[in-house]
C-alpha cells in the first residue's frame, strides 16, 4: 500500500474516534447539572452523631429517658467493676458499693471512706447529679478520689444509671422526660389568633347594666 493511502486510513481512523467522542461528551454538556456539596441521602449504614447545643434544654429529655436500658448498662458497667459493685450487701473496693445508690445521699454508703469534696456535697444521687458525674467526674466534682475519665455518651450514662437504679430493694421510678420550653415564638402564638389580635375574655366590669346576669332569686 502507497503512503497516501495509508495515511487516508489513519486519518479515517482518528476521525472516527473523534466523532465517538464528540457523541459522549456532547450530552454531558448539554445536560451538565450541579452537584451539592452535601448529598441528599445517604447511601449505606448511618452513622449517629451527637451534636451539641441541647446544654439548656431541662434534664432530662426525651431520648435520654428512652436510653435506660438495663442490660445495656451491664454492659458498660463492666468498666467499673474493677472499683464498684452493686450486689446487696456486697463489700466497698476502691469505691464504695453501689446498691440503691440511686436517690441515696452523697456520700452515704457506711464504711467508705469517702473524699471531703464527696462527703461535703451534700445532695442527693438523683438522675440528673448522676448523669453530670458519670460525664466527667473530676469535672463534675473537682477534688474526688474517683479516677476515672468518664462516659461521654449520654445514652452509655442513661443505661448505666438504669442498671444502678434497678440495684436496689425498692428501685425509684423512672424518670419522667422533661418537656423542652417553648420558644418565643411559640408562646406569642398561644395568644395570638387570626391578624395577630389577642382576643380578652370578658368580665363583668365590662357588661352593660342590661347585659348583667340576673341574681337567683330562690337564694
Amino acid at each position: 500500500m502507497d503512503p497516501l493511502g495509508t495515511n487516508k486510513i489513519m486519518a479515517a481512523v482518528l476521525g472516527a474516534a473523534l466523532v465517538f467522542m464528540a457523541i459522549r461528551t456532547i450530552p454531558e454538556f448539554l445536560m451538565h447539572h450541579d452537584v451539592p456539596d452535601v448529598p441528599a441521602y445517604q447511601v449505606g449504614p448511618l452513622e449517629v452523631v451527637e451534636t451539641g447545643g441541647n446544654e439548656d434544654l431541662p434534664f432530662p429529655q426525651l431520648a435520654w429517658v428512652d436510653a435506660m436500658d438495663a442490660e445495656r448498662g451491664a454492659k458498660v458497667f463492666k468498666k467499673c467493676k474493677s472499683c464498684h459493685n452493686v450486689e446487696a450487701g456486697g463489700a466497698h473496693s476502691t469505691g464504695p458499693n453501689l446498691y440503691s445508690v440511686v436517690g441515696r445521699q452523697s456520700g452515704g454508703a457506711s464504711g467508705f471512706a469517702y473524699s471531703g469534696a464527696m462527703s461535703g456535697a451534700g445532695y442527693s444521687w438523683g438522675y440528673e447529679e448522676l448523669d453530670g458525674f458519670l460525664k466527667k467526674p473530676s469535672e463534675y466534682m473537682p477534688g474526688t478520689k474517683m479516677n476515672f475519665v468518664g462516659l461521654k455518651k449520654p445514652a452509655d450514662r442513661a443505661a448505666v444509671i438504669e442498671y444502678l437504679r434497678v440495684a436496689a430493694a425498692n428501685p425509684v421510678s423512672r424518670p419522667e422526660p422533661a418537656a423542652a420550653p417553648l420558644t418565643e415564638e411559640a408562646e406569642t402564638a398561644t395568644v395570638e389568633v387570626d391578624g395577630g389580635v389577642e382576643i380578652e375574655e370578658p368580665t363583668l366590669d365590662g357588661l352593660g347594666t342590661d347585659d348583667a346576669p340576673a341574681e337567683n332569686s330562690e337564694d
